[in-house]
């Protein structure tokens, strides 16, 4: 095959696959099929890099340890079977989080061998992918890479060690959980080390695979199509069924994470989650306008992991009305945190949904916590206190926090935790600052937006405690005159 207008996809494949011994474990046996592939995605042979996979569970781990692949621009996977929805599903889990910026996969059909899927990273600067997707006649699926793991600081959270326990408790024995607490209590600083602790050990957490969390915000524009999936114009001026998150998550296995859910009004786009919750299956829409065509099903299964059964029909031109099955394994979670104090000003839950969650209360700390939390903050950091304004720092900061807690709506320790670094950056610029001035500054920069909404007469009560010489003193008036500016 030396001239380009021969190279049809039933030739390429059959060319380079059918003769292959997929028993044998030769790392060159692909050879002739990287060479061709090479060919139609106009890159050197070198930069393609095929790999065969026998479990969809183990593509992940296989893409990662294999430097060919890691070094490659266009990773190929030969399936030896049918079933292929799980793979596809892997194999963008994969891209997501890789430095590898576009796969084929290929799999066995009816007429023998085929491509299955062809995906890009969105945003990927090759072409590689393009020119694959056209020779085979596939649509090219661009997968967005994000940081969307839940990052957790240096130190665990201080939190009670019953309020831990109940949210382990809670996910092992639930499908869906809510953590509910007063800004700035680390909620998702919780969740972030929850997921650590499943992937260190998912056994003792009733689980059989590890699962990554896909984190997003809602905010009060979403509809149920954001959430759940519905209809959009697609790039050929389709009307197509786009998934939404719940069904991203379960198509790449991962836990889905709404941070801050209650900025959305989940009430009204829940829709048919809150029949499925309740462990029944329910249709949530169509692939198009078509009310023939194939239904798409959102479920539970049997097995650990989560898959999707016939995803390729949501892109393909189909008349088949044989539905699309979105299936969330038994290990599959959605965690939500919720700001119980902004619920006055954003959304509540209604009772039909509210059932549905297991509820975590995340409540502040005991001052006893607090200062735990702010010891470990003040001489763990990058450039920590030193004494004596270590001390001087935590007594200020204790009493802040207690007065807070007295006086004014719940609050985490999150906010005041952030001044101790704001002090530490200001010593470590100038050794010989005034503390106290450093505190006040913090403390307007990190609180100050909250403080604002409170009128005098509270402030008037805070200031009984910050007002004294051993906490801000004459600082507390510097303070009150510029919190005028963030009202």
């Amino acid at each position: 095959m030396t001239e380009a207008a021969e190279w049809t996809p039933e030739r390429l494949l059959r060319d380079g696959l059918n003769e292959v011994d997929l028993s044998s474990p030769s790392g060159t046996k692909f050879s002739r099929l990287e060479y061709y592939l090479a060919g139609v995605a106009l890159i050197r042979a070198t930069r393609v890099a095929a790999i065969q996979i026998g479990r969809a569970a183990e593509l992940v781990g296989q893409l990662k340890r294999s430097t060919r692949v890691e070094n490659a621009e266009l990773a190929v996977v030969v399936v030896p079977s049918t079933d292929t929805d799980r793979t596809v599903g892997q194999l963008r889990k994969y891209l997501r989080s890789s430095d590898t910026p576009a796969a084929l996969l290929l799999g066995q059909g009816e007429a023998g061998w085929e491509v299955k899927w062809v995906g890009m990273q969105a945003g990927a600067e090759v072409t590689s992918a393009d020119e694959v997707a056209k020779f085979f006649g596939k649509t090219l699926e661009r997968v967005v890479v994000t940081d969307r793991t839940v990052r957790t600081p240096a130190h665990p959270l201080v939190i009670d060690h019953r309020i831990r326990r109940m949210l382990r408790l809670s996910v092992r024995s639930s499908k869906s959980v809510m953590l509910v607490g007063p800004p700035g209590t680390g909620k998702t600083q919780l969740v972030g080390e929850l997921i650590e602790d499943i992937g260190r050990d998912p056994e003792s957490f009733g689980m059989g695979l590890i699962h990554d969390p896909l984190i997003v915000t809602p905010d009060e524009s979403w509809t149920t199509r954001d959430l759940v999936g519905g209809d959009t114009v697609d790039d050929k001026g389709r009307l197509r069924f786009s998934p939404g998150h719940v069904l991203e998550a379960i198509a790449q296995d991962q836990w889905l994470v709404l941070d801050e859910a209650n900025r959305a009004d989940l009430d009204r786009i829940f829709g048919g989650l809150l029949t499925w919750l309740s462990g029944k299956e329910v249709m949530v829409g169509r692939v198009s306008a078509d009310p023939k065509s194939s239904p798409i099903i959102l479920t539970w299964g049997s097995d650990p992991e989560s898959v999707v059964v016939g995803e390729e029909r949501l892109r393909a031109e189909s008349t088949t009305n044989e539905p699309i099955y979105y299936v969330a394994g038994t290990d599959w979670r959605l965690i939500g945190t919720y700001n119980a104090v902004d619920a006055q000003r954003v959304f509540r839950f209604g009772q039909a949904l509210g059932r549905r969650f297991g509820h975590v209360p995340v409540s502040a700390p005991a001052g006893e916590e607090f200062a735990t939390a702010l010891r470990n903050r003040t001489t763990g950091a990058d450039a920590p206190v030193q004494e004596p304004h270590a001390s001087r720092l935590r007594g200020i900061l204790e009493r802040i926090y207690a007065a807070q807690t007295e006086v004014l709506d719940p609050m985490g320790p999150a906010a005041l935790l952030d001044v101790s670094d704001y002090v530490a950056a200001g010593l470590l610029t100038d050794p010989d600052a005034n503390l106290t001035q450093l505190v006040a500054e913090g403390y307007l920069a990190c609180m100050g937006s909250w403080l604002s909404g409170y009128d005098g007469t509270t402030l008037e009560q805070l200031g009984t405690v910050l007002g004294a010489d051993e906490v801000l003193g004459e600082q507390w008036p510097w303070l009150l005159e510029h919190l005028k500016a963030l009202r």
